[in-house]
């Protein structure tokens, strides 16, 4: 079992947090934040928090941690780990514009100038063919198909009831 922490609120960030806890427009996640630091506070060791918050004492830990070395900024959600994202809005910027012109596009001349204009290589695995193709009948409004709502087609033969 872990040891216990504590965590030391002043009045106003206690007044704070609670607020923060009671507001259902901000995300459960920090509210739920909000709550650990809250329970700690009045006394609560970590296992009976994590009890009371069905979350696990390693959760109540961190959540603990964050108070500690970011204050209020600790209970907003850090930004999702990944890589960074292969279009930039720069070129996002370039390509809308380029797509709003008097001209078609197709999939290879988008990733032509993506090339010419920013040196991306366009390839399988990047952004895709259909990705560009999507880009390009979005932008210039050339795609109007509606998906079809398929509906089942009747049996030749007719259901049998349990009743017959």
């Amino acid at each position: 079992m872990p040891p216990s922490r504590f965590i030391r609120l002043t009045e106003e960030e206690d007044a704070r947090l609670r607020q923060i806890e009671q507001d259902p427009y901000l995300k459960p996640k920090v509210r739920l934040r909000a709550q650990v630091l809250r329970l700690s506070h009045r006394g609560s060791n970590m296992q009976a928090i994590a009890s009371y918050t069905g979350r696990g004492p390693a959760s109540v830990a961190r959540d603990l941690d964050r108070w500690a070395e970011r204050g209020m900024e600790g209970l907003a959600d850090g930004s999702a780990p990944g890589n960074p994202p292969l279009i930039t809005e720069r070129m996002r910027d370039f390509m809308e514009g380029r797509l709003s012109e008097e001209r078609t596009w197709n999939a290879t001349q988008l990733a032509e100038v993506l090339r010419e204009g920013f040196g991306v290589e366009v390839t399988p695995g990047r952004p895709s063919a259909s990705t560009f193709s999507r880009w390009a009948t979005v932008g210039n409004a050339l795609a109007t198909r509606r998906r079809r709502r398929r509906t089942p087609r009747k049996s030749a033969k007719p259901e049998r009831s349990w009743r017959s």
